[in-house]
C-alpha cells in the first residue's frame, strides 16, 4: 500500500490549518504526526483517511500499484480516535461481532477478550466500561482487523501506566505490514515510529 501527498492543505473559514504538504507513505512504515493543540494533526488524519476532504491538493492510494478509488479506501483503513464511536448498547461480544460484519479480524473473539483481559466483562454492556476500557476496545478493534492502514489519534487517552505499556507491546505487532499514522503530542506514544511529521513546518 502506498499513500502519496501532493501540496495538501486544509482551511477553516480563510485560516489554514496547514498547506503545502508532500509525502508518501508506505506499508510497514510507521509515521507520527507531532505538534501542540490546535497544530492540525487530527484535522491531517482525517483528511488523509478520506474522512475530510482537502482544501488543496490531493491524496492518492494505491494497492499493488494500483489506484484506489477514495470512496473506496474505508475498506483497507481501520481508525481509533476521540471522535470514533463505540455501540455503548452491545455487550463486549456483541460488538465483536459486529465489527466483524464490517471488518475481517485477525484473531477470534476469545483471542481478542483475553489479550485485552475482559473476561469479566465479556457480558457487560459497552456503557458500563470505564473511560480507559473503552480506549482499549478502541485500540484492539484497530488493531486486531485486516486492513493496509493502521490510523491511531491519541491513541493512550484515558489509559493507566499498565495499559500504556500494553499499548507500546501490541504496537510494534499489530502495525507488521501496515502504514502506520500515529497522532500524538506525547512521545512515549509515537516513539516506535520511523518518521516524524512536524505540523509547524507546514503553516
Amino acid at each position: 500500500m502506498e499513500i502519496i501527498v501532493e501540496q495538501l492543505g486544509k482551511k477553516f473559514s480563510r485560516e489554514w490549518i496547514f498547506k503545502g504538504i508532500d509525502y508518501t507513505l508506505k506499508s510497514d512504515q510507521a509515521y507520527a504526526i507531532v505538534g501542540g493543540n490546535g497544530s492540525g494533526k487530527s484535522t491531517l488524519l482525517k483528511v488523509i483517511s478520506g474522512i475530510n476532504d482537502p482544501s488543496k491538493g490531493k491524496v492518492i492510494y494505491k494497492k499493488n500499484n494500483k489506484e484506489v478509488p477514495v470512496d473506496e479506501i474505508w475498506k483497507e483503513i481501520v481508525l481509533a480516535g476521540p471522535y470514533t464511536e463505540l455501540v455503548e448498547e452491545y455487550t463486549l461480544e456483541e460488538h465483536l461481532n459486529f465489527h466483524r460484519q464490517l471488518k475481517p479480524m485477525v484473531k477470534s473473539n476469545e483471542e481478542i477478550i483475553e489479550i485485552l483481559d475482559f473476561k469479566a466483562a465479556n457480558k457487560k454492556q459497552v456503557q458500563a466500561f470505564s473511560s480507559g476500557m473503552k480506549q482499549k476496545l478502541k485500540l484492539a478493534l484497530a488493531f486486531f482487523s485486516e486492513a493496509s492502514m493502521l490510523l491511531l489519534d491519541e491513541p493512550t487517552s484515558n489509559l493507566d501506566h499498565k495499559n500504556i505499556e500494553w499499548y507500546q507491546h501490541w504496537l510494534p505487532i499489530c502495525s507488521k505490514g501496515k502504514i502506520t499514522l500515529i497522532c500524538s503530542n506525547q512521545p512515549y506514544e509515537y516513539e516506535f515510529c520511523d518518521e516524524r511529521i512536524f505540523m509547524e513546518n507546514y503553516k
